[in-house]
């Protein structure tokens, strides 16, 4: 590892958080760890005092991660983001490779394989899980990770993605604009236009193809 880095942690399930952080804080080349539980709190933490390295899950409520990660990458110079995720879904892969982040830890690896990431992002490499590993290559033109193949889901906006993974755990338009800082009509548009561009009519074929896709679980 390179010089001693400094990581915020990011996640709403405390006891996960707490358990991590008191992991992290002992790892090798690791001097300072902060927690914060949601997007908001993240962002303002950054903000005050900078960081290394953002290690976030992708399940926040608010906001969603791929957008704070854009925030972060964009206002505080030298982060690096890392996802966190129980989640094998190529398009929230592909999103991840989109804003740029260094790596993508699959929560069913052991709690080491974070701080292999958090290493391995402080020398200026990448790290993903094997499975991730498995789904990704380099393209050299680019200079940056992409998915092997091209997904259904590609043709969906981020927001849209985050709208779709809300309704089909069963929210309810109010629910998720509530949840996503949204007007009820704009997530009623959101609705209409993912159902359209996936060929989908009605709300239970919409959480089958989500839970078929892993954006979500069964």
């Amino acid at each position: 590892m390179g010089q001693p880095v400094r990581v915020l942690l990011v996640d709403d399930h405390a006891m996960v958080l707490e358990a991590l952080a008191s992991r992290l804080r002992v790892a090798p080349g690791v001097s300072e760890v902060v927690t914060a539980s949601n997007g908001e709190a993240a962002l303002q933490e950054a903000l005050k005092s900078p960081f290394d390295i953002a290690v976030l899950d992708i399940e926040l409520p608010g906001r969603s991660a791929f957008d704070l990660a854009a925030e972060l990458l964009q206002r505080v110079r030298g982060t690096r983001v890392i996802f966190l995720s129980g989640f094998m879904s190529d398009i929230l892969i592909e999103q991840a490779l989109q804003v740029r982040a260094s790596g993508y830890v699959v929560k069913g690896e052991s709690v080491d394989a974070i701080s292999r990431a958090i290493d391995a992002v402080s020398r200026g490499e990448t790290y993903f899980s094997p499975q991730v590993r498995e789904r990704i290559r380099f393209d050299l033109s680019r200079k940056s990770y992409v998915m092997d193949h091209a997904h259904p889901l590609s043709a969906l906006t981020t927001r849209q993605i985050e709208v779709l993974r809300h309704l089909a755990v069963g929210q309810s338009v109010k629910d998720v604009a509530k949840l996503m800082h949204l007007s009820q009509k704009s997530v009623d548009s959101h609705k209409y236009r993912i159902m359209h561009k996936l060929a989908i009519h009605d709300r239970v074929e919409l959480a089958r193809y989500a839970i078929r896709e892993g954006l979500t679980q069964p």
